[in-house]
């Protein structure tokens, strides 16, 4: 009882004790278990219409991506811009699908399990299936039914081994990312085909649009550009250029922020100790070279090319080789010579006379040894080989064996392709008479091989090469680090950047304006990371180094300007120039039409150019040769009369003076139901191009990739 009592005395404090533990503990759990609450808040690589992508999201897409792209292209690893174009497009299509797929949703539009069957098995297979490499014919280069039956074959393949089991399922992973790109594709262009349906093209713009087609005119022109005007000449106000800005602001909208930094760069190159330290090194390599009754090992030794025991021609080799070659005796060495930044030392090993190159068949059997049916292989062979004998075409065997041999065809090689194989191989295919089959035996494989063709005889060569290349010890590239470090750690670097940078000899990239989710620095490999630093540094002016491959880079964060409304000091300049331009052509125009000019040759002399002209531009060319894209000079083909001055029009670049000479009509029938659907296939092009950016506005975009990747 005396202890329950002295709970209630101390109630209050312990309620008081117990909700502060509480309250430790719940934001203990925040704060410590990875932030999770706060990290799910801050993990956003972009916001499509409030969904949220994490950056797991996106980044497992990428690998996605990556790891389809391989496959097709045969590639083990994808080089830097690959992998960048390949996050773009990552988050463009993400992007397309939440937008589209919210709009398909309210719709009612979906593909079936039927419809998805009907594109990979039925009569109208999906485009997205004809254009893949691995489903097409490798003869013919045209989508194959049977390859794609034998892939989904793979795939359903019943109890395999377990080595059979790794292929299936990497065949399963593939196929179910293209099985979305195909139900995505299909989707997209049901939604598409219902946009463009709803735009109808009438009989009257049918034919209006085919007749404008058919009219092709001649045009002669003189023009006088805005450049020949001085800018001091007209007067743009702020006000005009404020005006303009909050007229047009729509077309000033960024998705991701901008980013302006200035920068110098300093490449890691070798020092003059680095190269006296490889010259004496090749001459130890040259004294080796010299003295050994075999190349191979001094040039494993020392080259940074292997050793090659085959002919090579003069094509093969540098001028300087050749220069040598054509001269040396058998065993005489020429070196070490500094060619660029490397050491070289050369030995003539053997020279000949013999064809560059051969044109060969060949079929491979896989070894008896390997399959453990000595006799029966070595039967096999012989039949084949007692076939061709016979008089069998080497081509028809090939094929029986394999029809996708392309008849054995190996095309055209040298020696040194084929030294790979063997210096077996290589004998037989320069020395074995031209049209003779020949059985060589390889590591692992029969082959039976037969020369279709050679090439004249040249000039051959034998020789060892011991190729020395210099490059900056680590020793150089810490004297390189060192001073770029205390560059950093000046005081006021930030604010006397250029000057600081001039003063020690370098070259500063001032105010480069980039986008946050640009691929790269002014093209600078590897400098995807100078960008995220500066889109994420909060201070002003802040410097950091960068250690690239072989280069340096100091950068300064100038400015991060927020996606949004561009602001109008960003603006500005490019609004004046339009704006300039305009007052030019306005008074360019004011003044020839004071002058009362009757002819072009007048308006010639005037405008101080000369009479040109144009041929068979119509309405809808696009692209006037010479010219660019001028809509007035379109306007003037199609319904400026013949022969009469048209003019002076304000263009983009220039004013016109204009005189049609010539309108021929083409010959064409107008066909009705063809020209309608050329007109809603060109509706359905630019719906599918500007739908998506008009739902980017209406829906919303946040695109946040800059601060994670």
């Amino acid at each position: 009882m005396a202890t329950l009592q002295k709970i209630r005395d101390k109630g209050t404090l312990l309620v008081i004790v117990i909700g502060v533990a509480l309250l430790a503990f719940v934001l203990g759990d925040l704060f410590t278990s990875g932030t999770t609450l706060f990290g799910k808040a801050r993990d956003k690589a972009f916001v499509v219409n409030g969904e949220v992508i994490s950056t797991q999201q996106y980044a497992d897409k990428i690998t996605e991506f990556e790891e389809f792209q391989k496959m097709i292209s045969g590639q083990s690893s994808l080089d830097e811009n690959t992998s960048s174009q390949i996050r773009e497009a990552v988050y463009q299509q993400m992007v397309r699908e939440r937008l589209l797929g919210d709009q398909t949703k309210k719709l009612g539009l979906t593909v079936t399990k039927a419809e998805l069957n009907d594109m990979v098995h039925g009569e109208n297979i999906s485009p997205v299936l004809q254009q893949l490499p691995f489903f097409l014919d490798p003869q013919t280069g045209i989508f194959s039914r049977r390859a794609l039956i034998e892939f989904i074959n793979t795939i359903n393949m019943p109890s395999p081994s377990p080595q059979e089991q790794a292929l299936v399922n990497q065949y399963k992973s593939l196929w179910l990312f293209i099985e979305d790109m195909v139900r995505t594709q299909r989707l997209e262009e049901k939604y598409i085909s219902l946009l463009s349906n709803a735009v109808i093209v009438n009989d009257l713009e049918a034919k209006t649009s085919f007749d404008l087609s058919q009219q092709n005119a001649d045009i002669a022109y003189v023009m006088q550009s805005y450049f020949t005007i001085p800018d001091s000449a007209v007067t743009v106000t702020d006000k005009e250029i404020q005006d303009y800005y909050n007229a047009h602001k729509a077309s000033f909208r960024l998705e991701a922020p901008l980013v302006k930094i200035s920068y110098f760069s300093k490449e890691i190159t070798p020092s003059s100790e680095d190269f006296a330290e490889v010259e004496a090194e090749s001459k130890k390599a040259f004294t080796e070279l010299q003295n050994a009754t075999s190349p191979m090992s001094v040039v494993a030794d020392y080259s940074d090319t292997p050793y090659r025991d085959v002919f090579v021609s003069e094509f093969m080799l540098t001028p300087s080789q050749v220069e040598f070659v054509r001269s040396a005796a058998i065993n005489e060495i020429a070196g070490p010579k500094r060619e660029g930044n490397a050491y070289q030392i050369i030995k003539l090993i053997d020279k000949t006379v013999a064809p560059d190159s051969v044109r060969l068949r060949m079929m491979a059997i896989p070894d008896a040894s390997m399959v453990g049916q000595d006799s029966v292989v070595t039967n096999f062979v012989d039949s084949i080989y007692g076939l061709l004998q016979g008089g069998r075409s080497f081509a028809e065997v090939a094929n029986s064996l394999n029809p996708n041999s392309n008849g054995g065809e190996v095309g055209w090689a040298r020696e040194i392709d084929l030294v790979q194989m063997g210096s077996g191989l290589v004998q037989a295919a320069f020395t074995s008479p031209v049209g003779q089959p020949v059985k060589l035996t390889v590591p692992g494989q029969q082959l039976i091989l037969q020369v279709e063709e050679r090439t004249n005889p040249v000039n051959k060569y034998k020789v060892a090469i011991v190729n020395m290349p210099v490059v900056a010890s680590e020793k150089t590239s810490n004297n390189i680090d060192n001073e770029l470090n205390q560059f950093v750690s000046t005081p006021d670097v930030g604010a006397k950047f250029n000057e600081l940078a001039s003063e020690k000899g370098y070259m500063v990239m001032p105010n480069i304006t980039v986008s946050a989710n640009e691929f790269s620095l002014a093209q600078i490999p590897g400098s995807r990371q100078i960008i995220t630093w500066a889109a994420n540094e909060k201070t002003r002016g802040a410097i950091k180094k960068f250690d690239l491959t072989n280069m340096r880079v100091i950068a300064r964060m100038d400015q991060v300007i927020p996606a949004g409304t561009t602001p109008l000091s960003e603006v500005s300049s490019g609004i004046r120039t339009q704006l300039v331009n305009k007052k030019k052509a306005d008074q360019i125009v004011t003044d020839l039409k004071a002058q009362s000019l009757t002819s072009l040759d007048a308006y010639a002399s005037a405008m101080k150019g000369a009479v040109d002209t144009v041929r068979f531009v119509n309405f809808n060319t696009r692209n006037i040769t010479g010219l660019g894209f001028e809509p007035v000079l379109n306007a003037v083909s199609a319904f400026a009369p013949v022969n009469q001055l048209v003019g002076p029009m304000k263009g983009n670049m220039a004013v016109y003076v204009t005189q049609v000479s010539n309108r021929t009509q083409g010959t064409e029938s107008y066909d009705a139901a063809s020209q309608k659907m050329s007109m809603l296939n060109n509706n359905a092009y630019r719906l599918q191009m500007q739908s998506v950016e008009v739902l980017k506005e209406k829906m919303g975009v946040e695109d946040n990739r800059y601060r994670f990747f």
